[in-house]
């Protein structure tokens, strides 16, 4: 929108320049004053005489000052001075400009400030002023044009408030979209509301449906002002979903006591909602008869939606968290049971092996066939538990990363051998056969001998748990940086679609299995997790009813 001043300057080619140039040389005859005042009287400027007395009594103003309120009688007869009807706030800048101009010598001076005029209402104006001095040097009067630019001021404020206002909302989005933290989020919104308001006191609300409450999460200003917690009965349900809510924002001015005064503060309450559920409102309180705009208004009700968009993004996030911080809560647990029932299971396990093998060796007298037998079994089950046991003691200490590993340079050739032998202990059958292709010049792997003997002994383990008879083969080959070996059985093989799961922890091929052949579904998972450690690889291949083949790659 042009303003006066500048419709002015446009359309009278330059008159602003030659009045003011004419003020500087008029002398204040009658004659000059009825010329200028023909002329000015139909212009959109208002041009004043002030003498140079104090307050700038007027001499002279033109008759269109009636545009203010203001007759021109008043102004000249000092009924009214000039520096009453400047603004309050402007009056103190306006005598420091004029003074600096008296005290510095300059010919002339402009500035901006408000008036209040005859109605109350404020204008804007433009002063532009000749400093008019005797003999050059004593300041005898002010010559002034004044336009009225109220509204280029207020198109500038548009302006400032228009920018102002999406500089909120971009700030709100990008807070809402870049953090799951709630109350971080919260806490910056609201500090960009008291950039946006005059702010004494402002708090963000997240409601509880569950518990009919709304909870103060985050405030800033002055303290004991704002309810921790608001209460609401069920049947009174305002919060319910957003079609309930009279309007999306509420002002309303409230009358308080304030030390030995009444004042009035201005309550504005905006809701959080996402969807149509209402998630949380904001509540400021602001100074009283707080100008709110209705762009300000509608700037909050984007807010709103943003802010509990994130709200209930947030709060998904919080129970997820909440959910895996619980899950990981039971694992703990659960991993520390099995760490204690291992203890626990150790020691009397230990007893037994020992003492069984002392009566196999006959330390405590001969046995005959039938007593060594079944000793012989009472071995071999104990050396499974013991197994099962250190499996288990094992995953336990891994996961919780307590777990130990000694590294040295290990002969490949003793491992297989052992595990061979280990495996041909436990087996009560003499059908099934064991055969290692291994050469002599195998080079050392570097490894927790312990760990690996243990892994193999899991492999060689499910090798003969599902066979009656047959045949386990174990072949070593070196393949430049890593050793390859190979477990082979001719035993009932897997499935094709369950090969890829039996490494995981607990998985059985087939439950029905278990009750034929035994097993718990954790050997397999630890020799991987065994290997992984080592920087090796394990996989297999397998052929239902034909029997399977286990790789091992294992660096040197």
């Amino acid at each position: 929108m042009n303003d006066e001043h500048e419709i002015f300057k446009g359309t009278n080619g330059g008159l602003e320049s030659e009045l003011r140039q004419s003020l500087k040389e008029i002398k204040l005859s009658a004659e000059t004053k009825i010329r200028l005042e023909s002329v000015i009287n139909k212009s959109p400027a208002i041009v004043f005489f002030w003498s140079s007395e104090e307050g700038r009594p007027v001499e002279f103003v033109s008759e269109n000052i009636e545009r203010f309120g203001y007759s021109k009688e008043d102004l000249v007869s000092g009924t009214l001075l000039y520096d009453s009807i400047i603004h309050p706030d402007d009056r103190d800048g306006v005598n420091g400009i004029i003074s600096e101009a008296v005290n510095t010598g300059l010919d002339e001076f402009s500035c901006e400030y408000r008036v209040v005029t005859e109605s109350n209402d404020v204008k804007w104006v433009y002063e532009t002023t000749v400093v008019h001095r005797k003999n050059d040097s004593i300041v005898d009067h002010f010559y002034g044009i004044i336009f009225d630019i109220t509204g280029r001021k207020r198109a500038e404020q548009s302006v400032v408030d228009h920018e102002r206002d999406i500089s909120v909302l971009y700030s709100a989005v990008t807070l809402a979209s870049g953090s799951l933290d709630i109350d971080e989020m919260l806490s910056e919104v609201l500090m960009e509301l008291g950039n946006l308001f005059e702010i004494e006191a402002g708090g963000i609300y997240i409601i509880d449906h569950d518990l009919h409450e709304a909870k103060l999460r985050t405030n800033i200003g002055i303290g004991n002002v704002l309810a921790s917690t608001i209460h609401y009965s069920q049947d009174e349900d305002m919060f319910k979903n957003v079609t309930n809510l009279p309007k999306n924002t509420i002002v309303s001015d409230e009358l308080i006591r304030q030390d030995s005064r009444f004042i009035t503060k201005t309550n504005l309450t905006f809701y959080l909602y996402s969807r149509d559920k209402v998630v949380g409102f904001v509540l400021l309180v602001l100074p009283g008869g707080y100008p709110l705009s209705e762009k300000n208004l509608q700037v909050l009700e984007h807010v709103g939606k943003h802010i509990g968009i994130a709200i209930e993004n947030a709060q998904l996030f919080e129970k997820t968290q909440k959910a895996y911080d619980e899950l990981r809560s039971l694992e703990n647990l659960k991993n520390e049971f099995f760490a204690n029932l291992s203890h626990e299971l150790k020691t009397p396990m230990i007893s037994i092996k020992g003492f069984s093998e002392l009566l196999g060796d006959g330390k405590f007298g001969p046995l005959n066939p039938e007593q060594s037998k079944a000793n012989d079994a009472v071995v071999r089950n104990a050396e499974q538990l013991k197994d099962l046991i250190d499996s288990l003691l094992y995953m336990c200490m891994e996961r919780e990363g307590k777990y130990k590993y000694e590294f040295t340079a290990l002969p490949v050739k003793r491992l297989i051998i052992n595990s061979i032998e280990k495996a041909r202990a436990q087996v009560s059958s003499n059908n099934i056969l064991f055969r290692g292709d291994i050469p002599d010049n195998m080079p050392d792997i570097y490894g927790d001998e312990e760990r690996l003997t243990t892994a193999l002994n899991n492999i060689m383990d499910n090798s003969v748990k599902f066979m009656s008879e047959g045949e386990v083969i174990v072949s070593v080959q070196d393949e430049g940086d890593y050793i390859h070996l190979r477990i082979k059985d001719n035993g009932i093989g897997i499935p094709r679609d369950k090969v890829d799961k039996v490494f995981d922890s607990f998985y059985q091929v087939d439950g029905s299995l278990t009750r034929m052949y035994g097993g718990t579904g954790i050997g397999l998972n630890v020799s991987k997790r065994i290997i992984d450690v080592h920087n090796g690889k394990i996989w297999l291949k397998s052929l239902e009813g034909f029997g399977t083949t286990v790789h091992i790659l294992l660096p040197k």
